[in-house]
């Protein structure tokens, strides 16, 4: 991977070139411009490439930097974050140092691996320490559904023909009711565990009822009778 940045009307534009066949911008909520771009094409496509959506990134920063996100992760040293409802401090690191995220239990702290020492807390590098939590989070959930599914298909009676993990941001998880699948948030390693287990329950009890009125309802009182507590856990931020 190539990372360089460029300058085009003021506003610094991030650019990585990997094996890819096309180029893509985005602008992130801090207002970041980011340019990912095939290793071979030539600087000048590139240039052209961000002139053309000049106007798009122009509106689209000033709507992330007049309405920020409530908070905005960094991943950088001394940052707070989640595992399983606990505080952790994170801690960058060289892959010298831990080759995978590791999670020192005593001094609650998470030190995260990082490849060379000048990006460990740069802008450009934030997406690579993100992926590598992210990742983290995805074998932590992983290792912890199984034993809680089981638990919770014997409350429930029933179980679903397969399981799955995604990275979601408007949900805790989903279930195709036809296929009996059910979709988990890997965000839920954040929460307490009491959290993945309210889910797995509300996502089982759709296999009775596919919508969330009063017979879903009366179904979660039986299930889990601290259910709508249990909720106003999951959604405190």
């Amino acid at each position: 991977m190539i990372r360089e940045t460029i300058e085009l009307n003021g506003i610094t534009i991030y650019i990585e070139k990997k094996k890819m066949k096309n180029m893509y911008i985005r602008v992130l909520p801090n207002g970041l411009v980011k340019i990912s771009a095939p290793l071979s094409i030539p600087q000048k496509n590139i240039i052209d490439f961000a002139n053309s959506k000049m106007d798009w990134i122009i509106k689209k920063r000033e709507k992330a930097i007049k309405n920020p996100p409530e908070y905005y992760l960094r991943y950088v040293n001394g940052e707070i974050h989640h595992l399983w409802g606990k505080e952790y401090t994170l801690q960058l690191c060289a892959k010298e140092f831990s080759k995978e995220v590791y999670v020192d239990y005593e001094e609650n702290i998470i030190y995260l691996p990082v490849e060379g020492v000048a990006v460990m807390n740069s802008i450009e590098g934030r997406e690579a320490r993100e992926k590598t939590l992210i990742e983290f989070y995805r074998k932590e959930i992983k290792k912890a559904i199984p034993p809680v599914l089981e638990k919770c298909t014997a409350i429930v009676g029933r179980s679903p023909k397969e399981w799955r993990v995604k990275n979601m941001k408007t949900r805790w998880g989903s279930c195709n009711v036809l296929d009996k699948r059910i979709w988990l948030n890997l965000q839920l390693a954040k929460k307490p565990p009491i959290c993945l287990e309210h889910v797995i329950i509300h996502e089982l009890t759709h296999l009775y009822e596919a919508n969330h009125g009063p017979r879903f309802k009366n179904y979660m009182d039986n299930f889990e009778p601290n259910w709508r507590e249990v909720e106003k856990l999951l959604n405190n931020k």
